[in-house]
């Protein structure tokens, strides 16, 4: 079920309870299994109730989760079809959540990260999380090493994961009584709450709102200009009136800009071939027309970022793997939010 909260915010909601065992866990497997493969811990041929509630507030989504016990892992063939590229943080309200395989187990206070676009192994009690989604672009610029933040327990009797949590837990708080835009006007300083928090310390970037703006505004350059073939660490220097070297500066987390631009170029070449639309269309006419004329090192780039090649990619749409847009039709909004997170 999808609504607007009184504020404008839209708000979509999945409630298992009241159902049959089996159907409830089929019904969360339908949305859940979207982005993770699913396994109960024991058969509930009374109940398996899930309840999520969830508030898109454009480019971020807050959801609170409540689940059974269960398994759920994000293999590189979940990664692979649908392309997420998001860093979920699960504050654990009550239970535990944590990793099936490092034993890092996350309890009432504490925080677990996930990335989103690697693989992961995951095992929960019942519990009830608070999560928050945020798109690689608006988070990793912020942090120190971006792609080492998967599965990562932030202790709950740290100062900055309890300044955190309380930060999120008093925003779910206040959302029925803020305007969609009063939501989004406080994002970004928590964003920065987050990267303080996860890089274990306050940055010279968390207290520089200049620099974050300069680099934002180069992000958003980026994607408008993606496929021109003359985007180049160079030309964007030119354009905003600053040294290669001051340009690489900003985007040290990403490993410089072109791996930025490399990146990008690359997710858009992961949902063209998910797309049945583009079936025929050859994966090297794809690729080159995204700036990318040496198939091999393409194709090496593909599997380094995915852990799928290409080509299993779009096997793996052409099998019907990759949710059709036509069948999920019926799924609780969330489901759809997550997909579009950019």
């Amino acid at each position: 079920m999808t609504e607007h909260t009184d504020s404008g915010i839209p708000h979509s909601v999945l409630d298992t309870r009241g159902l049959p065992g089996k159907q409830g866990f089929a019904l969360w497997q339908e949305h859940g299994g979207l982005y993770y493969d699913l396994r109960a811990h024991k058969d509930y041929a009374q109940a398996f109730d899930v309840r999520v509630d969830a508030w898109h507030l454009g480019n971020v989504l807050l959801a609170n989760f409540q689940v059974p016990a269960q398994d759920y892992s994000r293999s590189r063939a979940c990664i692979g079809r649908d392309g997420t590229d998001v860093y979920m943080l699960q504050i654990v309200r009550k239970g535990w959540s944590g990793s099936r395989d490092s034993g890092a187990t996350a309890r009432a206070g504490d925080i677990m990260i996930y990335d989103m676009a690697q693989p992961s192994v995951s095992r929960g009690g019942d519990n009830e999380v608070f999560a928050l989604f945020l798109p690689r672009n608006l988070l990793a610029p912020h942090l120190k090493a971006p792609d080492e933040y998967t599965q990562r327990q932030l202790p709950g009797g740290n100062p900055l994961t309890s300044l955190l949590g309380d930060h999120l837990v008093g925003l779910r708080a206040h959302l029925p009584e803020m305007s969609l835009g009063q939501a989004q006007a406080i994002m970004p300083a928590t964003v920065q709450l987050v990267a303080a928090a996860l890089n274990g310390t306050v940055r010279e970037e968390q207290a520089d709102s200049v620099r974050m703006a300069i680099t934002e505004r180069i992000c958003s350059y980026i994607n408008t200009h993606i496929l021109d073939p003359n985007l180049n660490p160079e030309a964007i220097a030119g354009r905003f009136g600053m040294t290669r070297r001051n340009l690489g500066y900003l985007f040290e987390s990403y490993g410089g800009v072109a791996a930025y631009v490399r990146r990008k170029r690359l997710s858009m070449i992961r949902a063209i071939l998910a797309d049945p639309a583009h079936k025929r269309q050859s994966i090297e006419t794809i690729a080159e027309a995204h700036g990318f004329n040496h198939y091999r090192s393409f194709a090496l780039a593909f599997q380094r970022q995915f852990g799928l090649t290409p080509r299993e990619v779009r096997a793996l749409a052409q099998e019907g793997q990759a949710p059709p847009s036509a069948s999920d039709s019926g799924l609780a909004e969330w489901t759809h939010w997550i997909k579009g997170l950019k």
